[in-house]
């Protein structure tokens, strides 16, 4: 004789699964991720020591770093003159600005970025803050500087920058005024200085100057910037 299965007893077990089939999803949702962001940036030149690294992370409404075409800042222009961040830290203060999550200067193992050398830095970029800008000085030339604005950390990919003149010194590639190797000297000279930010023309050497092309000079790009992203669960 065929058993037939009563109608309420399939309807009881398809609500039970639904419902199990709910619980599921109620659970995966339920756990929590943090965007994390590790950036690296490579030296990509022969002769040019890279200072360390001014960066700050925000969400964007700060306003730019630098600005091309655009005169550089106090702040841009010490960075870029002396690898002098001082400035730049307090003007891109956290505390005094909501726009701003932090604001550091970050090392190569407590140094410079020599040529090829690659320095590290990670963030957890979960509180809505994923974007960096940052600077960093060839430290043997007048003001040249690499960097970046508005710097999105949500996604990973790599992109090559090209080196930048402050255009607030002259670029006379005189000792006296370049703190790198083989020169070590602070003092500016904005006598001739060309006074808006713009791509750097390089190293010339000739008459009045103290650098060798063949070890300082370079060709775009100088660096590159590469950024993973992951979800770290907790």
């Amino acid at each position: 004789m065929k058993r037939t299965v009563p109608i309420i007893v399939i309807l009881g077990g398809l609500v039970a699964l639904v419902g199990l089939l709910a619980a599921g999803a109620l659970s995966a949702d339920s756990s929590k991720h943090q965007l994390m962001a590790e950036v690296s940036i490579t030296n990509l030149t022969r002769g040019q020591i890279m200072s360390p690294f001014f960066v700050a992370r925000h969400d964007g409404s700060a306003g730019p770093l630098y600005s091309l075409g655009e005169p550089a800042s106090r702040g841009m222009a010490l960075m870029a003159e002396d690898a002098d961040a001082t400035r730049l830290l307090a003007d891109w203060d956290a505390g005094n600005n909501d726009a701003i999550a932090e604001a550091m200067v970050v090392d190569h193992n407590g140094g410079p970025l020599k040529p090829g050398e690659t320095v590290k830095m990670k963030f957890n970029v979960d509180d809505g803050m994923d974007l960096i800008s940052f600077a960093s000085m060839l430290v043997t030339t007048n003001d040249a500087f690499i960097g970046s604005n508005n710097f999105d950390l949500s996604k990973s990919r790599t992109v090559y920058l090209t080196a930048y003149d402050s255009g607030s010194e002259a670029n006379s590639e005189d000792c006296a005024f370049i703190p790198g190797p083989p020169c070590g000297n602070h003092a500016e000279d904005r006598a001739a200085s060309e006074g808006f930010v713009h791509v750097h023309a390089g190293v010339h050497g000739g008459n009045g100057s103290d650098l060798d092309p063949a070890k300082h000079d370079w060709r775009n790009p100088v660096a590159r910037v590469t950024v993973k992203t992951w979800k770290l669960a907790y």
